[in-house]
């Protein structure tokens, strides 16, 4: 298959994408439930709290019978002050991601990222496991931008970057990050090695997907 795309920039989603990070954030989960009295997840289920931000995080990782306002208030900054202790500890980029960076910045692609999870926590894991890269924008959650599926803030990245959106790709492991590239009318690519698969990604409309980060070289 010819997968050539007349494409100036790539934006990334970042866990589950660049970086494998769901014991961290497994670990970050389950230290917020315990501290709480809650039970606790197997790593294996956060594959479909994540993708929506910090906040949607600690809504799915309740357990359903204490869904409550109350419970969910009380969880947010716990959450949030585990993430930042676990932040870093675990995580690892996927085997060929820097190397594959290296190949779309050195072929002139403009790269940034952009990714749901608070966006302190999202430059401070770029720069300590992605050193180096030559990235236009690093850019996460924010509270006056929405969240992925919207796509304002892939559209700013873009337009910061003087690259038109049919002319950015946008690669992410996720329905999320597929039906940001779709809105923001970007072309979208599935990241299969990530935490959800491809059924997902090709059900959500991505028109390329890839089983490994070195795949991503055949874009060019």
């Amino acid at each position: 298959m010819n997968y050539s795309h007349n494409f100036s920039a790539v934006i990334f989603d970042l866990d589950g994408t660049l970086l494998y990070s769901l014991n961290e954030i497994a670990a970050a989960g389950n230290g917020a439930l315990a501290r709480l009295g809650h039970s606790i997840h197997p790593v294996d289920a956060y594959c479909h709290f994540v993708g929506a931000g910090a906040k949607k995080l600690a809504w799915r990782i309740l357990p359903e019978d204490k869904r409550t306002q109350e419970n969910y208030d009380a969880l947010v900054p716990v959450l949030l002050e585990e993430f930042e202790r676990e932040l870093n500890t675990i995580a690892y980029p996927y085997a060929g991601t820097l190397e594959v960076l290296d190949v779309l910045s050195s072929a002139g692609k403009k790269l940034a990222v952009l990714s749901n999870k608070p966006e302190e926590f999202t430059k401070v894991a770029v720069e300590k496991f992605l050193p180096g890269v030559d990235f236009f924008a690093v850019h996460g959650g924010r509270n006056d931008v929405p969240l992925k599926p919207a796509p304002d803030c892939a559209l700013k990245i873009a337009e910061s970057m003087g690259v038109a959106p049919e002319r950015t790709v946008f690669v992410g492991d996720s329905d999320v990050d597929i039906k940001t590239a779709i809105n923001a009318g970007m072309i979208p690519v599935g990241a299969a090695w990530g935490f959800r698969g491809s059924k997902e990604l090709v059900e959500a409309g991505a028109k390329i997907v890839f089983d490994s980060p070195s795949d991503l070289a055949k874009l060019l």
